[in-house]
């Protein structure tokens, strides 16, 4: 039966630019370098490749016949030009490579019952398919999403003068990680560029690759997969490293940086990484809470002296591109709360941190003041660890050791500043092997306003989950109430009276064995180097002793872990390393 001349036709009718684009797309070339070939951007490639719907052609069409197809209409062509001769060249050789590996196949050995054995073929099917994302999605999801601080982020990025080098100082909890998981995501989507993503630890590099593979779903209906990387259907590669970037080799694109005042060995990170983003087209962005300003990356943020970089508040409120190329800007908690952001409550924030230092620290991109800090962030960080490399430790089951011997540390009152800190803090690590072996620390706990008998039964559950073979508590103010109730479920309970004496030796003991690297913990864990970080020597006024605090005022230290901590470590005598069986104890 003939078609009528009003009948629709069943293939639409393509321009000049679009035929070529489906060639070289049926040819299994890259977004991008389909785009570069046709001189067009890649997301209208993109667009032609979503509406045409070329992937279903490209997935049904045996690739055999496509090949067979354009190499007869080259060999037809007489007068061809350089470019056909080249692209002629090129088909008549995967031509040959096909057909060799067809001729292996059927020499391939055979089965039990004579059938010739499946060797699988590379399919055609695209793994992560992002090529139904358009900029129009993308548009429309960081319009509803995203804050205006936000917002002039990305007006950042799209502007060359200032994106070479980003460096933001940021309010705690304000949604950067999110937002800079979009940016990457849609730059990634968009032109195929590769984005690497560098975190303080192994969870937070899986915190961007969990916020883009949501993106992915809410945008696309997308399922992404890959484990260490995701490689996009455009060729875009996505890797999320933290301390395994050392064993990386051959990655390049844009650099994201988190949490670089976290870092153990920034400036080692930071000289080995930044090859990755030596190309001209790629970006690099820091970001991260203050700690120190005796961290390794403070003088990449301060900047070179004699370039006088202002990096107070007032200057870089809006940010501030300075004299080494780098564009600087502090986002505090008010700052976000002015340009829009809706989910703080400032009253609370200030009931769960009354003491200023800690508030402008989490929240107003205030640095620590490391020079009275008692103990180094350099060693600090450096006790941080991937506990998930730990085979000895299964921290989903019921009693995460087993049997294994357990020392607990309590400080039931933040610090042993006195009664009106609420905050208290708990710390289990496995008792070390060996003479002078290293403290692991599997677990913290903070509890705040608890009462006596809820601190008691949270330490009594705590004894269940473990075998507790030492368990110490600091019994000034308030903790002689908590060590009365523990004392029924635990009689051999040590409990420590804080004098001036006994700080100084707590504190040196601690600092003595995590200089000597031997302490660890998770390498989530900030809040215990910050906990240790609020320790600071101090003269008494009375006797004129040397003693440590942990806050300036009496309330809300936040140096509960760190004390905790050195209750557990008080458990080792002073001269463990000694060769002689002589020991010493503090009580």
């Amino acid at each position: 039966m003939k078609m009528s001349p009003t009948a629709p036709l069943e293939k639409p009718l393509y321009t000049q630019a679009q035929t070529h684009a489906l060639g070289y797309y049926l040819r299994q070339y890259k977004t991008a370098e389909i785009a570069e070939a046709l001189e067009l951007a890649p997301r209208t490639i993109q667009q032609w490749i979503s509406k045409f719907k070329w992937k279903q052609m490209r997935d049904d069409a045996p690739v055999e016949l496509i090949l067979r197809q354009r190499i007869a209409y080259l060999m037809w062509v007489d007068q061809k030009h350089e470019s056909q001769l080249k692209e002629l060249e090129m088909l008549l050789e995967q031509k040959y490579k096909r057909d060799a590996a067809e001729r292996r196949r059927n020499k391939s050995p055979k089965s039990e019952n004579g059938s010739e054995k499946k060797r699988g073929r590379p399919s055609n099917k695209s793994k992560n398919d992002i090529s139904g994302i358009t900029t129009e999605m993308l548009s429309e999801y960081y319009e509803k999403k995203y804050f205006q601080y936000q917002k002039d982020i990305h007006a950042h990025k799209c502007d060359d003068s200032i994106n070479e080098q980003r460096f933001y100082l940021k309010s705690r909890q304000i949604g950067l990680s999110d937002y800079f998981s979009f940016e990457a995501f849609e730059d990634a989507v968009l032109t195929g560029d590769n984005q690497v993503f560098i975190s303080a630890s192994r969870k937070q590099a899986e915190i961007f690759k969990n916020y883009i593979r949501k993106f992915a779903l809410e945008i696309g209906d997308i399922e992404l997969k890959g484990k260490d990387s995701i490689i996009l259907s455009n060729g875009a590669e996505l890797h999320f490293m933290s301390t395994n970037i050392f064993t990386s080799q051959g990655f390049n694109g844009h650099m994201y940086y988190d949490e670089v005042f976290w870092i153990p060995s920034f400036q080692k990170l930071d000289d080995y990484a930044g090859g990755m983003s030596i190309q001209a087209q790629y970006r690099t962005t820091y970001l991260s809470t203050p700690s120190t300003t005796a961290h390794e990356a403070y003088p990449k943020w301060s900047g070179a002296k004699e370039l006088n970089i202002d990096i107070s508040h007032k200057a870089l409120k809006n940010g501030s591109l300075g004299g080494d190329g780098i564009f600087r800007q502090i986002i505090t908690v008010d700052d976000a709360i002015e340009r829009g952001a809706t989910f703080f409550n400032m009253d609370k924030l200030h009931r769960k941190y009354p003491d200023k230092s800690v508030f402008d620290n989490l929240l107003r991109c205030v640095f620590l003041d490391d020079s009275s800090s008692f103990f180094s962030i350099k060693a600090l960080l450096a006790c941080k660890t991937d506990t998930s490399q730990w085979s000895d430790v299964n921290f989903e089951a019921l009693h995460p050791v087993g049997r294994r011997e357990v020392l607990v540390g309590y400080d039931p009152r933040g610090g042993g500043q006195g009664e009106g800190s609420d905050d208290a803090g708990l710390v289990v690590a496995l008792k070390p092997i060996i003479k002078g072996g290293t403290f692991r620390v599997i677990e913290r706990v903070r509890l705040k306003g608890s009462s006596y008998e809820d601190q008691a039964t949270a330490i009594e559950a705590i004894c269940k989950k473990y075998n507790v073979v030492y368990l110490a508590i600091d019994v000034g103010g308030v903790g002689s109430a908590v060590a009365e109730l523990v004392r029924k479920f635990y009689p051999g309970l040590t409990t420590l009276d804080y004098s001036p004496e006994m700080k100084r030796m707590m504190a040196y003991k601690a600092r003595e064995i995590i200089n000597a690297g031997r302490l660890q913990f998770d390498d989530e864990w900030d809040d215990v180097v910050h906990s240790f970080l609020m320790i600071k020597q101090h003269t008494t006024k009375m006797s004129n002793q040397i003693t440590f605090i942990s806050a300036r005022n009496k309330v809300g230290s936040h140096a509960d872990l760190a004390w905790a901590t050195m209750h557990v470590l008080h458990w080792e005598p002073i001269d463990i390393l000694r060769d002689d069986s002589t020991t010493v104890s503090f009580l």
